[in-house]
């Protein structure tokens, strides 16, 4: 810490750099307010020697013991937290198609203080990546909702390979700090001021150089009587070979093995069909998240060079696209040179550009309040969607475009539309609003791509209109946002809670960038589900869930899929099978039904009907 600076204090809002030494004065300020942490603290100090005492009396005698645990579990696993769902010296497991990405998980528990612990996984024949889950402060409401509270609660969140990137202190005086390395120099920068203290607002640059992630796992630090979690990321390759790989995870510190933990992932002999909808089997299915593509203008000035900008830019695609964000693409007039590069790129990384959520370049008029567009507003709006529609003609394509218009727009602006929406209809491009009761009430026939402001579990009714009208995309937003860190939720919430009720896009509002201080605003807590550092995105749990909600779409896809070949080429067997497969997902309980069990439900049917099928 002796090379740790302050920065200056001359400007009040500016971001405070602080050592731990001096930021405690400052942190003060979050005063009996942290009460949640208060009761967090209070429940570790009894648990974890109860803990302790529980691995000694089940026969643990080393330094420390291990659990397998589900990688998706709606459990908050803190550093006190049994893990109920998991399984004491148990095998570290995952079942994946070829060319999936599927995590795996596991806790140590230390019965010492341990520095320096060392963990490498041997698993021959697979791509694999492991990191730390950081527990660190986020506000009251972390890990159940989007709203802000007041205080601060400890919640596990960021998947690290360098944990010591985000300091913890955690005291009565609870904070989060955000290192920056430079020329062997760390300087720490306070990241959860309270509002009161009127020095969040600037927050912090993740883009400072300095401020990254290692490429690999470091040693990390294992506390007296206290669990810590890792997350394994298995990917096999488009063309692995199927089948049973073994491997382990070895533990070490100082050259002693403190325990190696055996480790099972088979690879299925198929790959996953992009999502498509459940009511709707020849529709696409889009899954993505309000703000999900990367802004290149916005990289350039960040980090202050167009090459390094294209390299972050690139580098935020391929993570998109391989948490299974396919409709990630956003493409927008902007400069020509640029656009053509990303749409390049895009192909490259291989995301799916059949439907592309595009910008008009309709102008805005307002009319919010009703009224009659003029003659010139008419003119310059037909003229705008002809542009529109010449300009994605030739960037993309073949493409089917969608446009939005306007946010949670009410019946006047809806009616006052509508004439211009038709030229939109005329030139084939789907326009489309986030948006309540006033879009279909006014505009149901003339709107075909609508998140709507309801839940996901409520969907089956509110899309039914929409379905019979014809040719809409339809998701949801707002029930909730995004920002839940419980990496379960958000894999229920955009996934098959939404696809069995009618959804046909995941669109929720918002994937949030640069955000470190989750008391950054007042209504709303950032509603951030992954954040970035110098050289790209830093991953999290709830990200991880945005993967296996849609991948959970992509299995019940297959398995439509392979219902209708069974029953259109199937015998009498085959088309039984297919038809109880189809019960199978019509039976579900779809606001909680165990999802971990459910995917294994569906692959059994898969299995079984590619094996009726000669597959």
């Amino acid at each position: 810490m002796k090379n740790s600076t302050i920065s200056s204090l001359s400007v009040l809002m500016s971001t405070i750099a602080v050592t731990l030494s001096t930021a405690l004065p400052l942190n003060s300020l979050a005063g009996v307010e942290d009460t949640v942490w208060n009761a967090q603290r209070e429940r570790a100090s009894a648990l974890k020697k109860v803990n302790a005492k529980r691995l000694k009396d089940a026969g643990e005698k080393g330094d420390v013991a291990y659990f397998a645990v589900p990688a998706m579990s709606e459990i908050m696993r803190l550093d006190d937290t049994w893990p109920d769902d998991g399984e004491l010296n148990g095998t570290v497991k995952c079942v994946l198609a070829q060319g999936e990405f599927e995590s795996c998980s596991f806790q140590l528990f230390s019965f010492k203080d341990l520095d320096d612990v060392e963990l490498k996984v041997d698993l021959p024949g697979l791509n694999n990546d492991i990191r730390v889950v950081k527990l660190w402060f986020q506000n009251g409401n972390g890990w159940v909702s989007y709203f802000d509270d007041t205080g601060l609660k400890l919640t596990p969140e960021l998947l690290l390979h360098d944990e010591d990137l985000i300091k913890v202190v955690k005291d009565k005086d609870p904070a989060n700090y955000a290192r920056v390395r430079k020329d062997g120099k760390d300087t720490f920068y306070w990241v959860s001021a309270p509002k009161k203290a009127e020095l969040y607002r600037s927050g912090f640059n993740q883009y400072t150089e300095g401020f990254c992630d290692a490429d690999k796992l470091l040693p990390v630090k294992l506390d007296k009587d206290s669990f810590k979690q890792f997350f394994i990321t298995i990917n096999a390759d488009k063309n692995q070979k199927s089948g049973l790989y073994k491997g382990k995870v070895t533990v070490t510190r100082k050259g002693e093995t403190l325990a190696t933990i055996p480790m099972a992932v088979k690879v299925l002999p198929f790959e996953l069909p992009m999502p498509k909808g459940y009511l709707e089997p020849n529709k696409p299915y889009l899954h993505t998240c309000m703000g999900a593509m990367p802004n290149l203008g916005r990289l350039k000035r960040a980090l202050g060079d167009e090459k390094k900008a294209k390299e972050y830019y690139l580098g935020q695609l391929k993570s998109l696209y391989n948490h299974s964000m396919f409709h990630a693409p956003y493409i927008y007039e902007g400069n020509k040179e640029h656009q053509e590069w990303v749409v390049s790129e895009l192909r490259k990384v291989g995301f799916p550009l059949d439907v592309v959520i595009c910008n008009s370049l309709v102008p805005w008029f307002g009319l919010n309040y009703g009224g009659r567009m003029s003659w010139k507003n008419y003119y310059d709006s037909v003229v705008s969607v002809r542009k529109t529609k010449e300009y994605y003609d030739k960037l993309l394509p073949g493409s089917t475009i969608l446009c939005a218009h306007g946010d949670e727009q009410g019946t006047a602006f809806v009616t006052t539309h509508r004439e211009l929406f038709r030229e939109f209809e005329r030139h084939g491009i789907h326009i489309g609003c986030a948006g309540h009761d006033a879009l279909l009430y006014k505009g149901g026939y003339v709107y075909s791509f609508m998140p709507l402001g309801t839940s996901p579990d409520t969907m089956l009714e509110k899309t039914r209109p929409w379905r019979e009208i014809g040719d809409t995309w339809l998701g949801f937003y707002a029930a909730q946002h995004t920002a839940s860190e419980n990496p379960q939720f958000t894999r229920r919430q955009h996934g098959l809670l939404g696809w069995l009720n009618g959804a046909t896009m995941a669109y929720n509002y918002e994937f949030e960038l640069g955000v470190l201080n989750d008391r950054a605003y007042t209504l709303y807590r950032p509603m951030v589900v992954t954040y970035n550092d110098n050289k790209g995105l830093l991953e999290t749990i709830q990200y991880a869930g945005f993967r296996e909600a849609c991948d959970d779409i992509r299995y019940a896809t297959y398995l439509k899929q392979l219902s209708e070949e069974c029953l259109k080429k199937g015998d009498v067997d085959a088309r039984l099978l297919a038809k109880k497969a189809r019960m199978y997902l019509a039976m579900l309980k779809r606001d909680s039904v165990d999802l971990n069990l459910a995917r294994l439900e569906m692959i059994d049917y898969i299995l079984k009907m590619r094996k009726a099928l000669g597959k």
